[in-house]
């Protein structure tokens, strides 16, 4: 668990803290600046990690010798807006209509999709889920079919709100009924469920950023079906196959290889799993009537995330001041801006009304987190929380 001056960093579906490996690694200093594309030894040097972590890619994922590619760039909000888009350029090619298909309780970089491509002339379309965060598979399937074209679904994995979990099987269900092409958002799944790097490759592109488990920020990739019909939207140098054109980032890509290798050696579900529970239980007893897990009843949940909703005012904002104050680092599952907590729009899509949507605390543990951590951040929430839920 990562310590900064005595404090708890319990947020880890915002961001992860830097790898041990990569610390070091940026630590000692010996950086290479050549150009990869370059041929002097500068730029093969550059280019010999960027194999690397190329080669690491493809044997930790498994992914098909033939029919998939891997292409980096610099998180999954470019590589969401570069695919929908892609694919939107490429059925004007063909004349078509191109259809996107999307979750309400998708990240915002999928969801604001659906403000452009009409712009475009193409169409998105949003689907609803229920209490828990789960969408019905069956009006998925009869809502891509009725449309005509070209058409994409995404498929987000790991909810980063609630910590709910799609299962792949759904998309590769809803992929045979409707023949619709499906990108899976992944970026919370690697060290959060159990099978994280065990995609499966009849669904057409996978998208991770690099910073969510403990690389640099800045940085991702995605796996990618040859047979994807889309348009690359960086033009340039030719750079990856020209998936991505632009100079690739050698210290951010092999930041990856370096954290992923970390990951998998420290990875215990069992243990992250106990943590969470144990917390989870020690939470709703404390809190009774006032409060309630999101998303506690979903068919599947992931294994670090607790995501509290409050059954009254209790200024969101001012708890999570008084939290770090105590040296415990969490978040809120809605944006504040300027001191006003706004409504989180994953929770009033699965339903919650207004005031608990606004109204929440996201807990999400690493794969370092102790049983010593855990019990120093139930000190302080145990401490805490009380006086914001007017407790006698």
């Amino acid at each position: 668990m990562v310590k900064l001056i005595n404090r708890l960093y319990f947020d880890y579906n915002a961001t992860a803290p830097l790898s041990e490996s990569v610390v070091n690694y940026l630590r000692n200093g010996a950086f290479v600046f050549g150009n990869p594309s370059s041929v002097y030894s500068e730029g093969r040097e550059a280019r010999k990690l960027i194999s690397e972590t190329f080669d690491f890619l493809k044997q930790l994922f498994h992914i098909p010798s033939e029919g998939h590619e891997i292409f980096f760039h610099s998180g999954a909000t470019e590589a969401i807006n570069s695919l929908v888009k892609g694919m939107a350029m490429y059925a004007s090619s063909q004349g078509q209509k191109f259809h996107f298909f999307y979750s309400a309780v998708d990240h915002s970089s999928v969801v604001k999709q659906a403000l452009h491509l009409p712009l475009l002339g193409h169409e998105a379309h949003a689907i609803s889920v229920d209490s828990n965060g789960e969408i019905d598979v069956e009006v998925v399937i009869q809502k891509i079919k009725i449309q005509k074209g070209l058409k994409l679904f995404n498929f987000t994995q790991v909810n980063n709100e609630t910590g709910v979990v799609w299962p792949l099987e759904l998309a590769i269900k809803i992929k045979q009924a409707t023949d619709c092409f499906v990108h899976v958002d992944s970026v919370q799944a690697p060290g959060k469920i159990i099978n994280w790097a065990a995609p499966r490759y009849e669904l057409d592109s996978y998208t991770f950023s690099a910073h969510k488990f403990g690389a640099m920020k800045g940085v991702g990739f995605t796996i990618l079906n040859q047979n994807m019909p889309w348009i690359p939207m960086h033009m340039g140098g030719g750079q990856q196959k020209g998936l991505r054109a632009g100079t690739e980032n050698t210290q951010g890509i092999y930041s990856i290889k370096l954290a992923l290798e970390e990951l998998v050696r420290d990875f215990a579900p069992q243990t992250l799993q106990s943590h969470k529970d144990t917390l989870e239980l020690a939470l709703e007893k404390m809190m009774g009537s006032a409060g309630q897990i999101t998303g506690k009843k979903a068919s599947h949940r992931n294994l670090n995330t607790i995501n509290i909703t409050f059954n009254r005012e209790i200024k969101t904002e001012l708890l999570l001041a008084a939290l770090d104050l105590a040296g415990l680092a969490v978040s809120s599952g809605p944006a504040c801006s300027m001191g006003v907590s706004v409504a989180s729009r994953v929770l009033l899509e699965m339903g919650l009304p207004e005031r608990m949507a606004k109204n929440s605390l996201r807990i999400s543990l690493g794969p370092k987190t102790t049983a010593e951590d855990m019990s120093r951040a139930w000190e302080i929430l145990s401490s805490v929380l009380p006086k914001y839920l007017d407790y006698p």
